[in-house]
């Protein structure tokens, strides 16, 4: 069933929103806001999100995020039948967009590696609703995330994490790339690119440390 993968996908997604969240050596409380596309299953997606971090102390801290896409694409219903068709329909009465909201909310880990790098781990509790003409179906789960940030510069930040998303009765395996610019010592620019077994996506965001 579409609806399933799409869940499984979604919230897949969220790793590249919680990873952003647990992205510098150096601070672990900020606040940021960004762009998101790709695609879930094969269908084309794009969206917004917002996330934020909190130190707890030097080696803890709470993460937590809000993600909304929908498909670039409007899609026809079966009739009778409550399944998308696999591509794309004409805009009409019989065609409605696909849209998905999810939110996240987890614990994270860190601890020096070297001077410049860190070892970070998080674990977060995620939902996730995917709504398409009056079907709804909601789904959730937990999202494991470990890797190293680097700050070779004061200037440039990047990272690489590996992903593991257990929703419902469905799991997806991922990796996340990701590089940051800061214009400001406490204004940065990130380029992130993350992939799972059937979730693509590119993120841009704008962040704030405290």
């Amino acid at each position: 069933m579409i609806k399933k993968t799409l869940i499984v996908g979604a919230l897949s997604s969220i790793v590249s929103w919680s990873a952003l969240a647990a992205d510098s050596p150096l601070s672990y409380s900020h606040a940021g806001v960004g762009y998101l596309t790709g695609d879930i299953a094969d269908v084309d997606f794009s969206g917004f999100g917002i996330y934020g971090s909190h130190a707890l102390n030097d080696s803890f801290f709470v993460i937590g995020g809000y993600t909304s896409i929908s498909s670039d694409d409007k899609f026809e219903i079966e009739s009778g039948s409550g399944e998308i068709e696999s591509g794309p329909g004409e805009i009409g009465s019989g065609s409605d967009d696909i849209e998905a909201t999810q939110f996240s909310i987890g614990l994270g880990f860190h601890t020096p590696i070297s001077d410049a790098i860190d070892f970070v781990a998080t674990l977060s509790y995620a939902d996730a609703e995917v709504e398409f003409f009056d079907f709804t179906e909601d789904g959730n789960g937990y999202i494991l995330s470990a890797g190293v940030r680097a700050k070779p510069t004061q200037e440039i930040e990047l990272q690489a994490f590996l992903n593991y998303a257990d929703i419902e009765d469905g799991s997806e395996t991922g990796y996340l790339l990701g590089a940051r610019y800061f214009t400001m010592p406490t204004l940065s620019l990130g380029l992130n690119y993350g992939s799972s077994d059937d979730f693509d996506s590119f993120s841009f965001d704008v962040r704030f440390d405290f």
